[in-house]
């Protein structure tokens, strides 16, 4: 969560409200809830929001030595640990990189650790409940680009709980996934808006086997033997995957509280069309997802939210 202490800061600065929030929940969409025990995952992402400043909310208060933001990058560190087959525990951690006409900055944000919990494996059907919480890791500091004060987190210990369902077919996978953050009072007793968001997606295996490569059991375990004459095409196919996919992405942020006080341009509801594709090789998976906004529901003056890519580097161990 980024966000800028002064209210035209809020509305330029509300599109990466969700930079933290499972920021990855939406690059596992192959029917993998929770990992096998003792597996672990690392994984890195690139995210780039831009906002659009065509709108009046751009030039209105140029005056007020308040600079908009024109686009981010959010990239992030985290890990996975499957503590049993059923149980999948995890952290992850964004840096903030915004970007202005007049200047740069950047910082650190909130830590996020969440326990995943597979309650349901019947007929290709899977649902798990989530249960996590957010740490106040972001820091607070003056803006480089102008007078304002640039707050990369909420300061506060945030909890979050989310519910992941997924049904697998031959080829096609169809999962679904809600996170609700509750936000509490943050920064100078601040209230920087609790966060929900919804994802759908429908992916499509184009090659290689039903799950995602870098989940699959270890090559000592894939390896055919020498005896398969058809052995050197059954292990290149385990190996390598590649799928596509698509769906729909909602993000709901409050509005904000300032000394108990609302800021009514603050707070929206966006929601993205998405299209992507994952390319897995051995334990290496490279999810690619652009998201353009359909809907923007803005709160009061604000600028709206523009496309979004996002590339991630995935490794199993």
């Amino acid at each position: 969560m980024t966000l800028l202490t002064m209210t035209y800061g809020y509305s330029q600065c509300a599109c990466c409200a969700g930079a933290g929030t499972g920021s990855s929940n939406g690059d596992y969409n192959n029917g993998i809830l929770t990992l096998p025990k003792n597996k672990w995952v690392a994984e890195t992402y690139a995210d780039y929001r831009t906002i659009n400043q065509s709108n009046t909310v751009a030039t209105a208060k140029a005056d007020e030595e308040e600079t908009p933001l024109k686009n981010m990058l959010i990239t992030s560190f985290g890990v996975r640990y499957g503590l049993t087959n059923t149980i999948t525990i995890s952290a992850l951690i964004p840096y903030v990189f915004l970007h202005t006409d007049t200047g740069n900055d950047s910082g650190l944000g909130d830590l996020v650790v969440m326990s995943t919990f597979n309650v349901l494996n019947k007929n290709n059907f899977s649902l798990a409940l989530q249960a996590g919480l957010e740490l106040p890791t972001g820091t607070q500091k003056s803006s480089a680009f102008d007078n304002t004060t640039v707050v990369v987190g909420s300061g506060s210990y945030d909890p979050m709980v989310g519910i992941i369902v997924a049904k697998r077919w031959d080829k096609y996978t169809l999962q679904a996934n809600g996170l609700y953050k509750q936000t509490t009072k943050g920064f100078h007793d601040n209230y920087y808006g609790s966060i929900a968001i919804q994802n759908v997606t429908l992916n499509y295996r184009i090659l290689g086997a039903k799950t995602s490569c870098a989940l699959m059991p270890t090559e000592e375990t894939d390896k055919p033997t020498e005896s398969t004459p058809d052995a050197t095409t059954k292990t290149t196919s385990a190996n390598l995957s590649w799928s596509v996919f698509g769906g729909y992405y909602g993000e709901w942020l409050d509005n904000i509280k300032e000394e108990d006080v609302v800021d009514d341009n603050s707070g929206y509801y966006l929601g993205y069309a998405t299209l992507g594709t994952t390319l897995s090789y051995k334990t290496w998976s490279f999810p690619l997802t652009a998201s353009l906004p359909i809907i923007q529901n803005m709160n009061g003056d604000q600028n709206n939210g523009g496309f979004r890519i996002r590339l991630g580097i995935i490794k199993s161990f």
